[in-house]
């Protein structure tokens, strides 16, 4: 394993410029004593437009990869309907439009296809999922552009319809052989010939950069932890009238407007804590297949103004991989036991009820209609059906479709296809949509989009954005929703609600007692 050589070299990287625009620049080191928190405080310093990314499959064996946002030269957001850019894109790609026609349009600009992307001859045969791309988030309201819905709600939060960050700056922390891959992406800005060896010297000087921070002695993060702490939360729109809503809605179902309707309701908590420290708590909590940080830049693109969202979500949206499409449908709720035979108890009355069977039943058929629009014919199956995965606070039903993108469509083409989740809206969707926004008193915002990226390849990988906190002017807010159907228990539902907003909660108040070990 040879360890702190720039690659590819100056020469490689001309070859490589006839074909390619965009071309990740790296430099190994062993860092087997660093974390990805320590890493992200090192080298992203919590600044705005920057992230981190991890996974926890099963909520118990920690993934190969953790990676550390450390820089976004530009961020494409939303702001009066129209789409708007937050530093400088590169050229070619549209300043203004539909915000996500402009996405597509960065995506197809900076495309890097697999079968041109052969790294290998240039000295980078092993580069990891995530090198680079549009990373960031899509709230629930984006559905707006994909669907006709009515205009009901209040938007009391007014968070941008989303915040995609071009990330060209990234570490990579692997944890199979203890490394770390600084990737800076040379991205030819002009598009022209003239501008190949300055985008190599640039991403050699951020390289350096990187490297210098990363050598820096980090201070210690030893906290005291201040256990059972009990959330105070506030709720606009819960208890009674949550329940109520519930049975308004069976009623909209009993008259065949639709099978499922998935109504949430919204949390409320001042906290002093910041987003790191709520991340670090919560990723050892509840850790979670989705686990993020993302610190978002405000109008002007620093910090005045912005927000934080730290979440850690079990559920993907959908993720495309080499033209195969994935969507992971949860759905069938139970508290964790107290002990092993408690929990497996609950398990198989999960199993059993006919209420969570049926429920779950409809939104894997809704998940093969969903993949069905953009895949090819007879490529579309269920891998795995009704299997129960345990996460610290909850147990959930979980199934695996997949299929292959049938010719000429694109990631992209599948999260539209797929946005938001049914688990997250109902059934039939837009029907379900139309009702949530009769019924719920203010927009969603962030809650029941998406967060994750689309990379420069053109693969997607996206979790629903559930079990998350936005956090904004020192107050933090959670959101968690039921599916209700015919026979729906109101208070059942609404327990189920504060069951799946409590990891999220509890961890946003214990991260505000850690004190630093001194």
């Amino acid at each position: 394993m040879t360890t702190g050589t720039v690659t590819p070299d100056l020469d490689a990287f001309r070859a490589l410029a006839r074909s390619l625009r965009v071309i990740p620049v790296t430099r190994r080191f062993l860092a087997d004593g660093d974390t990805p928190v320590g890493l992200y405080r090192k080298l992203a310093a919590e600044r705005p437009g920057t992230f981190l990314l991890e996974s926890a499959e099963n909520g118990r064996t920690w993934s190969r990869y953790s990676f550390v946002g450390v820089r976004s030269r530009a961020t494409l957001t939303e702001s009066g309907g129209a789409a708007r850019w937050l530093g400088e894109p590169p050229a070619g790609i549209p300043r203004e439009g539909d915000p996500l026609d402009v996405l597509r349009a960065t995506v197809e600009a900076l495309h890097t296809p697999h079968e041109l992307a052969d790294f290998s001859g240039a000295g980078l045969p092993d580069l990891p999922p995530l090198h680079g791309g549009m990373v960031g988030y899509l709230g629930y309201d984006i559905v707006r552009r994909l669907e006709r819905l009515p205009e009901l709600a209040r938007d009391d939060l007014r968070v941008p319809e989303l915040m995609m960050m071009l990330a060209t700056d990234l570490a990579v922390l692997d944890h199979a052989d203890g490394t770390v891959l600084l990737i800076a992406n040379a991205i030819n800005w002009n598009g022209l010939e003239s501008g190949v060896d300055e985008a190599y010297r640039d991403a050699v000087a951020r390289l350096d950069a990187m490297t210098a921070d990363l050598a820096r002695p980090a201070e210690s993060s030893a906290s005291y932890v201040q256990g059972g702490v009990t959330p105070e939360w506030t709720s606009p729109w819960g208890g009674a009238e949550y329940r109520k809503a519930v049975d308004a809605a069976k009623e909209e179902i009993r008259a065949g407007e639709a099978f499922q309707i998935v109504l949430s309701q919204r949390f409320e908590m001042p906290t002093a804590a910041s987003a790191l420290d709520i991340y670090r708590v919560l990723r050892t909590t509840n850790p979670s297949p989705y686990m993020y940080l993302f610190r978002l830049p405000g109008p002007d693109g620093g910090a005045e103004g912005g927000f934080d969202i730290v979440g850690s979500s079990p559920e993907a949206l959908v993720k495309v991989t080499g033209g195969r499409a994935m969507v992971h449908p949860i759905a069938g709720t139970r508290p964790r036991g107290a002990g092993p035979e408690e929990d497996a108890e609950l398990a198989a009355e999960l199993l059993a009820d006919p209420k969570e069977r049926a429920e779950h039943l409809m939104l894997v058929d809704l998940g093969r209609n969903d993949l069905g629009r953009v895949c090819a014919p007879g490529s579309v199956e269920v891998v795995d059906f009704m299997s129960i995965e345990r996460y610290s606070h909850v147990m959930h039903i979980v199934s695996t479709v997949v299929g292959q993108l049938d010719e000429g469509r694109t990631a992209l083409d599948v999260l539209a296809a797929c946005f938001p989740a049914g688990t997250l809206s109902g059934a039939p969707k837009p029907r379900a949509m139309e009702i949530i926004e009769e019924f719920e008193p203010t927009r969603r915002g962030l809650y029941g989009g998406c967060v994750g990226y689309v990379d420069f390849a053109g693969d997607l990988d996206t979790a629903i954005a559930i079990r998350t906190a936005l956090i904004r002017d020192g107050v933090a807010y959670v959101q968690a929703g039921a599916g209700v159907v015919a026979d729906s228990d109101p208070v059942g539902e609404d327990t189920e609600c504060r069951n799946k907003a409590a990891a999220v909660l509890r961890a946003i108040a214990t991260a505000a007692t850690l004190e630093s070990a001194r």
